[in-house]
């Protein structure tokens, strides 16, 4: 930031005031307050310095010093907030979560999740899809209302074995079919946060890996 004195002078050449990069406001405005009173101390008596501009720069200054400000404690509010964002994320750690998902790896245990519909509808059926493609078992809920439906996937009643999978929500509502939004339960495993973005991510279980906070729907 350069700041140039607009005085009228006989013998004293116009000064410039240079912010090098480890200046800040207050270091400008000191050195600013020195030119000024040298340009007094030196000034012609018979075409006196017009202090009008001085002080609409000293007022600058103080405007700026208060945005400095602002932005420091701006910025020490942004990292305590993100203290205490990993603190209270942290506590995920170890608990199910339910996330919005289609594909999961199934292992030896039975696997949670449900299906959200924005409507009553007459049928629902859940395709249990293996990495083949090919569709190996179907869960047949029957009618269901608006809201959340849950779902078991039991691999030792289903006889599957473990592996990768995804489900396909497939519902009817008299002449219409269409695929419903599902999700799916698993364990949070790590909770990290990244600086860049600002977002706090859980990694998680069931193949199910990493994603924002932002998506767990529900933590039991």
């Amino acid at each position: 930031m350069n700041v140039t004195s607009t005085a009228n002078t006989n013998n004293t050449n116009t000064n410039n005031v240079v912010n090098s990069p480890g200046n800040d406001s207050a270091s400008i405005k000191n050195e600013f307050m020195t030119l000024m009173i040298a340009q007094i101390q030196n000034q012609d008596p018979t075409n006196p310095i017009d202090g009008t501009e001085y002080v609409s720069q000293l007022a600058q200054f103080s405007q700026v010093e208060s945005l400095e400000q602002m932005r420091a404690n701006q910025s020490t509010q942004m990292v305590i907030m993100e203290n205490l964002g990993i603190v209270q994320s942290a506590q995920l750690v170890g608990k199910d979560a339910m996330v919005p998902a289609s594909e999961f790896t199934l292992g030896d245990t039975p696997l949670d999740g449900k299906v959200y519909l924005s409507s009553s509808v007459e049928e629902l059926s859940i395709d249990i899809v293996d990495e083949h493609g090919e569709v190996v078992h179907s869960l047949e809920m029957g009618p269901q209302e608006a809201g959340d439906t849950g779902f078991t996937i039991d691999p030792e009643a289903l006889e599957l074995p473990p592996g990768d999978y995804s489900i396909v929500a497939n519902t009817t509502a008299g002449e219409v079919s269409k695929k419903a939004d599902t999700f799916v339960k698993a364990e949070i495993e790590k909770i990290h946060f990244i600086s860049a973005s600002g977002m706090m991510m859980a990694e998680l279980g069931n193949g199910l890996g990493t994603i924002s906070v932002l998506e767990i729907s529900e933590v039991s």
